[in-house]
């Protein structure tokens, strides 16, 4: 079983704890996949994203690989800064991580973490730079049905209630799909914890998904 597992997170400043956690859970999954070979072979990347204020830190990239050591130095380099309202570049980031990333094995894996949500006041009312929706003219539709038709299932770690509106969205467009709660872990072990939890069930649904 061949399987491409990405984690798409918001790196602004209001993760800081949460993006600690984070690292140390993917690195942990990392090690744990890698003990799963040959039966399971698993390709890591991680596209981080920012805001429209951030510039050339508004993306942050780590190809896939299925070299356990690459990826765990790379994503020791990823850290929490930047952002300006609120809401965050969402669509961007999950726009990049379907069509700028090497998505190759038939088991295609998104786990989505985050804090805030997307820019427009129908995923929002917080303090919002961009209120109309995205500067670049982005949709939800149009980002999560390319990321269907690429064969990509997506997952959702929520950390705070501000993402509530944003599910209810993205589930009218593309159906149902798993969120973990991360809201109510605020020791860094139990955060460790539940996201290895759910980057595990995140590929066992996919796997039992595709095979339906």
């Amino acid at each position: 079983m061949e399987v491409d597992l990405c984690f798409v997170m918001d790196c602004t400043s209001s993760m800081g704890s949460h993006i600690e956690g984070a690292k140390s859970s993917i690195k942990k999954i990392v090690d744990y996949m890698a003990n799963m070979k040959p039966a399971i072979v698993v390709r890591v990347g991680f596209c981080g994203y920012r805001d429209h204020c951030d510039g050339s830190n508004r993306l942050q990239i780590i190809e896939f690989t299925t070299s356990c050591n690459e990826f765990k130095n790379n994503v020791s380099n990823v850290s929490a800064l930047g952002g300006g309202d609120a809401p965050e570049d969402v669509l961007g980031g999950l726009k990049a991580a379907v069509t700028s990333m090497a998505w190759r094995n038939p088991t295609r894996v998104l786990l989505h973490i985050a804090d805030c949500p997307p820019h427009g006041r129908r995923f929002t009312d917080l303090s919002d730079t961009y209120p109309d929706g995205d500067p670049n003219g982005l949709t939800a539709e149009q980002v999560l049905r390319e990321m269907r038709s690429a064969g990509i299932y997506y997952f959702f770690g929520k950390i705070t209630e501000y993402t509530e509106t944003m599910t209810r969205v993205f589930q009218s467009i593309i159906g149902e799909y798993p969120v973990f709660d991360f809201e109510s872990t605020p020791d860094p072990e139990g955060l460790v914890e539940k996201f290895f939890d759910a980057a595990c069930s995140a590929i066992n649904t996919a796997i039992t998904l595709r095979g339906e």
